[in-house]
């Protein structure tokens, strides 16, 4: 076994080392609709309505319309159907989701009414994913096609050098681990050849969150006007775990596993502003404006491979490893805004529709640059951002009825449009240093996502229960590789591998007003 290790040289030469992209940056900015269960079985649609305490992590004017304090805590169960045990992650998770307080202030002026305050603990983001896919057939196709590609030095005009220290410290990862077990080899020429394969098995499981603390201060003018802001900070802890193995065209098995950590924290900040324009009428109107969330966080990365000697065909494996740990660098997400209708009637019908934009191509990368000092943004996995992700749009409806004396149901639906253009690919071409410290060939396309959500709620005079159910469905295309056609390197000759993303999730709320 030959383990490829950064040299002093290299971490000089780029202090980017690390395994951010476009994909990882979608996942980190992208959000799921979660919250109390309230919140949940309307769709998320409470932004004009208010006076929920998931609103402070949507639009922070909601805390504004409460006349009572308030307090919650919620947990789920998550089950994506299917799913077999994997890096012990199984098809079912139990989930701790959110956890708030907002306390009402009367003023009793003839204008300011109220001042509210609010604290929220939110799991943004679920990151709990499986995509599991068996013996895909390739047409020959295989990981050394991509391996072959990255051989070749695209700036300079010539192959890499697979075999000295000093050319090996310019090579990405792929490249070196193909050369070291066979998957590439020397054609004789001065290059290297492929291997082809007859099929894969592609096993890929994702878990972890994005954990949102956000602080709230609002008010409340005249029962008419309403304004908050909140301030955020966040976490991240993202897992994931990859084992893929390609059933060789000339015999034998290939195999190829890589593990990755991403840590870390940001900040960012929410206002929101909630309207009443005719007095004696409860129809109001609600606006909200997210700044990017800046993240600073760090990726620990593992990959291991081996493979046949299928040049002296004798039974003989070899083995390569490569790590990359502790590298840090910041992902700046997109701004968002939102706008939202809302009215009641009486205490017995409410119902919220809104629309939100995300700029997902303003997203980026900013890095240490050793060079010219300070931090910079990666001008490369920009170009990227823009060429492949879309600006995503949403859309929410929730309704609540009154059907007794203490009990309410609820019903909401979500659309997501698609993050990711159809085309997009892994580009380890891209004018980007990061490229050279990516060690996984496989990416994601994600499609739009529906989600169709129910609730239940009892309200007693202090104590209540909500429960919801979820279900969300994303399409999706799995590439396990990038294998670009002659002279156009965007385009992917490898199928992609169209699934259903498909997963649901149980809540329930308790909660307390005082």
């Amino acid at each position: 076994m030959k383990k490829i290790i950064l040299t002093a040289a290299a971490i000089m030469a780029a202090t980017a080392a690390s395994a951010q992209h476009i994909y990882e940056m979608e996942r980190i900015s992208s959000t799921d609709l979660n919250g109390t269960a309230r919140f949940v079985g309307m769709g998320g649609a409470m932004n004009a309505l208010g006076a929920e305490l998931s609103t402070i992590s949507t639009n922070p004017a909601g805390i504004g319309l409460y006349r009572k304090s308030d307090m919650a805590l919620t947990g789920s169960i998550t089950i994506q159907k299917g799913a077999p045990d994997f890096a012990g992650i199984g098809k079912t998770r139990a989930s701790f989701d959110q956890a708030g307080v907002a306390v009402a202030t009367k003023i009793g002026g003839k204008s300011l009414k109220y001042i509210n305050y609010g604290f929220s603990y939110l799991k943004r983001k679920n990151l709990k994913n499986f995509i599991g896919l068996d013996n895909v057939l390739t047409g020959g196709l295989s990981q050394s096609y991509q391996m072959l590609d990255l051989a070749w030095d695209d700036v300079n005009g010539h192959w890499h050098d697979l075999v000295t220290e000093e050319g090996r410290d310019l090579a990405p990862y792929p490249a070196l681990m193909g050369y070291e077990t066979y998957r590439i080899n020397p054609d004789g020429r001065g290059g290297y050849e492929p291997t082809d394969a007859a099929s894969y098995n592609y096993r890929r499981v994702q878990w972890g969150g994005v954990h949102d603390y956000d602080f709230n201060l609002s008010f409340n003018w005249f029962d008419q006007i309403y304004a908050g802001a909140t301030l955020g900070v966040h976490s991240v802890d993202l897992h994931s775990a990859l084992d893929y193995g390609e059933m060789l065209a000339a015999g034998g098995d290939y195999y190829f596993r890589h593990d990755q950590t991403l840590t870390g924290s940001g900040i960012d900040a929410k206002f929101g502003l909630i309207v009443r324009p005719v007095e004696e009428n409860p129809f109001r109107i609600g606006l909200a404006f997210h700044t990017p969330t800046l993240y600073s966080v760090v990726s620990d990365a593992y990959a291991y491979a081996d493979g046949p000697n299928l040049d002296l065909l004798d039974g003989s494996y070899a083995s390569s490893e490569a790590e990359v740990y502790g590298r840090e660098y910041k992902i700046r997400t997109p701004w968002k805004v939102n706008v939202s209708l809302g009215t009641t009637a009486g205490t017995f019908f409410a119902v919220d529709a809104e629309y939100e934009y995300s700029n997902l191509p303003t997203a980026r990368t900013i890095y240490a640059d050793a060079y010219w000092g300070g931090r910079q943004t990666d001008p490369g996995l920009a170009e990227e951002a823009e060429a492949c992700l879309r600006g995503v749009h949403t859309f929410r409806v929730g309704a609540e009825a009154r059907v007794g004396s203490n009990i309410f149901v609820r019903a909401g639906y979500n659309f997501v449009s698609a993050p990711m253009k159809t085309d997009a690919f892994l580009n380890y071409f891209a004018d980007s240093p990061s490229y050279y410290y990516n060690m996984g060939t496989d990416y994601v396309n994600l499609g739009a996502t529906h989600r169709a959500t129910l609730g239940l709620g009892y309200r007693g005079k202090h104590f209540y229960v909500d429960a919801a159910y979820q279900y969300q469905t994303q399409a999706a295309d799995v590439y396990a590789f990038h294998a670009p056609e002659a002279g156009n390197n965007w385009k992917n000759r490898l199928q992609g591998q169209g699934i259903d993303l498909k997963r649901s999730n149980l809540m329930l709320t308790l909660g307390y007003k005082f």
